[in-house]
C-alpha cells in the first residue's frame, strides 16, 4: 500500500514541471484532483483497522466494507496514468503542447469523475462509525490547500489562511525562487496593509517544493523599528542550535555568513519599512551562485525598488469581484454555498471591501459567527465603509465593525492582545494564564478555565482577528499573532476605554500625548523594561490607584546587556509601593530582587519574576492568597529555594520554577502534612514544574488530584538501580510528564515498579539511562502516548530493537544526545509517526529505511549526527521521491566540524 500511496505525489511534481504549459483552469483541475485523491489514500491507510474494531460492536453495511477496494482501485489507476505519462509520451516532451498532452491523458481516464461517489461514501462511512476525530488526526498533517467535502461543525481544527486570486502571482514568484539565475536575487512583494503580502509569502515559504529545494529557510520581521540584533537572532535560530544569545552584532553577522556559506538558502524579511534594515543585513548573505534568494514584503514600493533595483517588485493587485465573492463565501460558509436569499446583500458587502483581502476576511469572520440572517447582513451592509482603500481611517472604521459585534466576553480578550509588542509571537499558554488572571474567563459547567479560554481563542481565530503562528505536534495552537492593522485597532479601542496603554518612550509617558482621552487612567501598562529606570516618567503616565496590570517587555539585545548586572536597583520596591492594586505583574525580563513588599500585593493573580543569585523568597509569600500563576526563574550560580509556604496559596493553578529555582520539600514532613494552615486538597493546581522528588512528596501529590502537567527533577534512582519516583497512577488527569534524573549512574537501569497514569500523552525523559528494552515496555504501559522525547542519555545501550504494539499513537519522536549505534525497527512499529527528530546522536550510523514507508511521516530532522546518518536520510528521501512521494520533508544540519 505504501508504494501506491506514495506514487500519488508525483502528480504534484508533474504539475509543477508542466505548469508553464497549462492554463489556470487546468492547474486548478489537476490540483483539486491531487488533493482529493490524497485524502482518500489517507483514509485507506487506517480503514481496515478501524473496520475491524467497529466490527466487534456492530456490522457495517456492504458499501462500507467495500470502500477500501474502491479507493485502492482509483489509486492504482492513477499510478497507471502516471506511468503512461512517463513511458508513452516521452517523444512529445520537447513540444510546446506537453502540458496539453499531460492534461488530455488525465482527463481521458475519467478518474476525476470516479472519485466523486467514492468521496461521498467515505464521508458517509465515517459519519456512520463516528470516526470524525480520526479524520482530523490525519488531516492536521496534510497540506493546507487540501479540500474535503465534509462538515467542519464537529471538528476542533484551525483552518490555514485562505488565499484567493493570487495563484498567478504565486506561480510567477515560485518560478523565480526555484529557477532563473543562479546568482543571489532579491524578490519583493509590495502592497498596502491587509493586501495579503505576508499570507502570500508564507504560502510560498511553506510550499512543499520550496522547502525541499532550499537547504536553509529562515523568516524574520522588520517592522517600523528595525532591530538588527533581533533579526539576526531570528535567522540564526533557524540555521543553528549553537548558543548565540551573548554574541555581539558583529559576531552574529559573522556566524550567519558562515552558516549560509555554500548553502542554497531562502531568507524572508517580512514588513520592511526602512532600507536601513536591509543595508544592515545584506552583507551577511553570501552570493555563491547556487540559486539562493532573499524575499521581502513591504508596503512601500520605493523601499522595494531601492533594496532590489534590478528586480521589479511584485505589486499585488486588488481582488476582482469574482475573487472577492469567492473569498467571502469560503470564509463564511466553508465548503457550502451561500443561501440564495443572502447572495445579493453579500455581494453588496463584498463590493464595499473593494478587493482588499483583510477587509473581506474580517467582515467574513463577523458574518460567519451567528449572523447568517438577512436582517443582520443588512445591518453590516449599511455599516461597511466603501472608501477603505482610499482612506485608512475609514478602513480602520470598517475593522471596528468586527470589534463592535464581538460578544461581551470576547472584547477584553481581543483588546488584551494589544499588550504584546508588534510582530510578537504570543505564547498561548502565557496568554491564557493572563486572561484568567485578569478575570476575563468564567467557568462554564465542568470545563476548566483553561479549556474555556482555548475556546475563546479559537473563536477569535475563526473570526479572523487572530493568526495562528505555531502549532504543536497534535495540531493545538502553541503561539499566535496579530495583523498590524488589527493591533492598531486594539490599541486605539483600548486607549479610548482606558483599557491599556503602551509606553515606549518619554512622549508616551506624558499625559499630554493624547487629547482624546485620559492617559493617566489606564488600567494596564505595557512598558519597555529599560524605561523603568526612570521611575518619575513612569509615574507621569498613569494614576497608580487604577493600574491593575504591569507588563514589562524587552528586546533580546537589551536583555543581554541588562542582565549582566542589576541596573534596576529597587525597581521591585518601587513597583510595589506605587501600584498597590496590581493583579498582574510580569517582570520576566528584569533581573531583580524579591522585595518583601511584593507579599503585600494581595490582589496579585499572576506573578512572573527573574531573581538574581542573592535573593530568597520569604515565607510570607503565602499572603498572596489570590495568586493563580507563579513563575520564578533563577539563572545564577546559587540554587534558589522556594519556601514551603507556596503550598498554602489556595488558588494556585500553575507553579513554574525554572533554571536553578527549586521547591522546599519540608512540606513533605509529617509536621507539615498535618498543619491545618495547608489546604487539604489543592484542587486548583494544574501545573508543577521542576519538582524535586526527595522526601515524602507522595503526600503532597495525593493532594493534587487534578494535575495535568508535572515536571520532576532530582534523584530518580533507587539503591537497586531502578527508576524511582513517586507513584503517579492516581493522577488520572495527568497528560504531560517530564522526568529529569540529575544523579550519575554507571550502569543502565530498569523501570522497576514505577507506575504511570495510563492517560499520559506527552513524556520527556532526560538522563534516566533506561535500557533500550525498557522502551518497548514503556510504550505498552502508555497506550495514549503521542509525544516521546529521549534526551541526554535518557536511554542507554548500543542497540534499539523495537517491537510491535509499543507506540500505537506516537506522533512525535525525538532522540537527542544518546549513545545508540544501531536502530532496528519497521514502519508497523510506529504506525502514527509524523515527526522524527535526531540531534547529537553521534554514534548512530543510519536511520532504518523502513521508516520511509510510514504513511503518516511528514518530517525527518537530523542535527549534528554522523554523515552516514545524513546519507541514510537522503537515501530515504530519494527512494520516496522515486515513487512519487514528494511529501516527506528532510531537514539536515551538519556539525561544525563537518562529520
Amino acid at each position: 500500500m505504501g508504494e501506491n500511496y506514495c506514487v500519488l505525489d508525483k502528480l504534484n511534481h508533474l504539475m509543477i514541471s508542466n505548469a508553464c504549459n497549462l492554463t489556470e483552469d487546468q492547474i486548478d483541475h489537476i490540483d483539486s484532483f491531487y488533493h482529493r485523491l490524497r485524502f482518500l489514500a489517507i483514509i485507506l491507510n487506517d480503514m481496515d483497522e478501524k473496520q475491524q474494531q467497529q466490527q466487534q460492536q456492530h456490522d457495517l453495511n456492504h458499501e462500507a466494507k467495500n470502500l477500501p477496494m474502491q479507493i485502492y482501485y482509483v489509486i492504482c489507476k492513477t499510478r497507471q496514468l502516471i506511468r503512461s505519462f512517463d513511458v508513452e509520451v516521452p517523444e512529445q516532451r520537447d513540444n510546446n503542447n506537453n502540458g496539453d498532452n499531460f492534461f488530455d491523458i488525465l482527463i481521458g481516464t475519467n478518474i476525476m469523475e470516479e472519485i466523486k461517489p467514492i468521496e461521498a461514501k467515505v464521508v458517509q462511512f465515517y459519519d456512520q462509525i463516528n470516526q470524525i476525530q480520526l479524520l482530523q488526526d490525519f488531516y492536521d498533517g496534510v497540506h493546507s490547500s487540501m479540500s474535503m467535502s465534509m462538515s467542519m461543525e464537529n471538528r476542533t481544527m484551525v483552518d490555514e489562511e485562505i488565499t484567493v486570486g493570487f495563484d498567478d502571482e504565486a506561480l510567477t514568484i515560485k518560478k523565480l525562487l526555484a529557477g532563473g539565475k543562479k546568482q543571489l536575487q532579491m524578490i519583493s512583494i509590495v502592497g498596502m496593509p491587509g493586501h495579503g503580502k505576508t499570507t502570500l509569502a508564507r504560502k510560498l515559504y511553506d510550499d512543499p517544493y520550496i522547502t525541499h529545494y532550499f537547504h536553509i529557510r529562515a523568516w524574520t520581521y522588520a517592522s517600523q523599528l528595525p532591530r538588527k540584533t533581533e533579526m539576526l537572532l531570528d535567522i540564526l535560530h533557524s540555521v543553528t542550535v549553537d548558543e548565540i544569545e551573548n554574541m555581539t552584532n558583529e559576531e552574529l553577522g559573522e556566524k550567519l555568513y558562515k552558516q549560509l556559506k555554500g548553502k542554497r538558502y531562502l531568507i524572508v524579511i517580512d514588513d520592511l519599512w526602512h532600507i536601513s534594515a536591509w543595508v544592515d543585513l545584506k552583507m551577511y548573505f553570501p552570493n555563491d551562485n547556487n540559486g539562493s534568494r532573499v524575499m521581502f514584503t513591504s508596503r512601500l514600493k520605493e523601499v522595494a525598488m531601492h533594496a532590489s533595483p534590478k528586480c521589479h517588485p511584485h505589486c499585488l493587485r486588488f481582488l476582482t469581484e469574482e475573487e472577492s465573492w469567492e473569498l467571502l463565501e469560503r470564509k463564511v460558509f466553508q465548503n457550502e454555498s451561500c443561501p440564495l436569499e443572502l447572495i445579493k446583500i453579500g455581494k453588496q458587502i463584498m463590493k464595499k471591501c473593494e478587493g482588499l483581502p483583510l477587509a473581506i476576511v474580517v467582515i467574513a469572520g463577523l458574518l460567519a459567527r451567528n449572523m447568517k440572517t438577512r436582517e443582520s447582513w443588512k445591518q453590516v451592509a449599511q455599516s461597511v465603509s466603501s472608501y477603505i482603500v482610499s482612506d485608512p481611517n475609514q478602513y480602520l472604521d470598517t475593522l471596528v465593525l468586527s470589534y463592535n459585534h464581538l460578544p461581551r466576553h470576547l472584547k477584553p480578550c481581543f483588546l488584551y492582545l494589544g499588550a504584546f509588542p508588534q510582530d510578537h509571537e504570543i505564547p498561548v499558554q502565557k496568554l491564557i494564564c493572563l486572561w484568567i488572571a485578569e478575570g476575563f474567563i468564567q467557568k462554564i459547567g465542568q470545563r476548566s478555565l483553561e479549556e474555556v479560554a482555548e475556546d475563546y481563542l479559537m473563536d477569535l481565530i475563526q473570526r479572523s482577528l487572530v493568526i495562528v503562528a505555531q502549532k504543536g505536534f497534535d495540531g493545538r495552537i502553541k503561539a499566535c499573532r496579530m495583523h498590524d492593522l488589527l493591533r492598531d485597532l486594539c490599541l486605539k479601542k483600548a486607549s479610548e476605554i482606558n483599557f491599556l496603554q503602551w509606553i515606549h518612550n518619554y512622549n508616551d509617558s506624558s499625559p499630554s500625548s493624547s487629547s482624546n482621552y485620559e492617559t493617566n487612567n489606564q488600567r494596564r501598562l505595557c512598558i519597555r523594561s529599560y524605561f523603568l529606570l526612570e521611575f518619575d516618567h513612569v509615574l507621569k503616565s498613569c494614576s497608580p490607584a487604577v493600574v491593575q496590570s504591569l507588563l514589562c517587555f524587552k528586546n533580546k539585545f537589551e536583555r543581554k546587556i541588562r542582565n549582566a548586572g542589576n541596573p534596576f536597583g529597587d525597581v521591585c520596591s518601587f513597583i510595589c509601593w506605587t501600584f498597590k492594586l496590581l493583579r498582574v505583574l510580569d517582570m520576566w525580563y528584569i533581573s531583580t530582587f524579591f522585595s518583601k513588599e511584593l507579599t503585600q500585593l494581595v490582589n496579585l493573580r499572576y506573578l512572573a519574576i527573574n531573581l538574581n543569585d542573592s535573593c530568597e523568597l520569604p515565607q510570607s509569600i503565602s499572603n498572596l492568597s489570590n495568586l493563580e500563576t507563579l513563575i520564578i526563574i533563577s539563572t545564577q550560580w546559587r540554587k534558589l529555594i522556594l519556601p514551603c509556604n507556596v503550598w498554602k496559596i489556595p488558588k494556585l493553578r500553575h507553579l513554574y520554577a525554572k533554571g536553578r529555582a527549586k521547591y522546599d520539600v519540608s512540606l513533605c514532613s509529617e509536621e507539615a502534612v498535618v498543619d491545618h494552615n495547608h489546604p487539604s486538597i489543592l484542587e486548583n493546581l494544574r501545573t508543577i514544574a521542576n519538582f524535586n522528588p526527595c522526601g515524602c512528596i507522595q503526600d503532597l501529590l495525593a493532594r493534587t488530584p487534578y494535575l495535568t502537567k508535572l515536571g520532576i527533577c532530582g534523584h530518580l534512582l533507587s539503591d537497586s538501580e531502578n527508576l524511582m519516583f513517586p507513584n503517579l497512577e492516581f493522577l488520572r488527569h495527568l497528560e504531560t510528564l517530564k522526568l529529569h534524573n540529575n544523579v550519575l549512574c554507571r550502569y543502565p537501569i530498569t523501570l522497576g515498579e514505577v507506575k504511570f497514569p495510563a492517560n499520559i500523552k506527552r513524556l520527556t525523559l532526560k538522563s534516566t539511562r533506561l535500557k533500550w528494552e525498557e522502551m518497548s515496555v514503556l510504550g505498552m504501559l502508555l497506550p495514549s502516548l503521542e509525544l516521546l522525547k529521549l534526551e541526554y542519555n535518557a536511554a542507554w545501550g548500543t542497540q534499539w530493537a523495537t517491537t510491535d504494539g509499543g507506540f500505537p499513537r506516537l506522533k512525535f519522536l525525538r532522540l537527542r544526545s544518546l549513545n545508540v549505534e544501531q536502530w532496528i525497527t519497521c514502519s508497523s512499529h510506529f504506525p502514527s509517526l509524523q515527526h522524527l527528530s535526531l540531534e547529537g546522536c553521534r554514534n548512530l550510523r543510519e536511520i532504518p529505511s523502513s521508516l520511509g514507508d510510514i504513511l503518516t511521516l511528514q518530517l525527518i530532522e537530523v542535527t549534528f549526527c554522523h554523515f552516514s546518518v545524513r546519507e541514510s536520510v537522503r537515501k530515504i528521501k530519494e527512494e520516496q521521491e522515486s515513487i512519487g512521494n514528494n511529501w516527506l520533508k528532510v531537514l539536515i544540519r551538519k556539525q561544525p566540524w563537518g562529520l
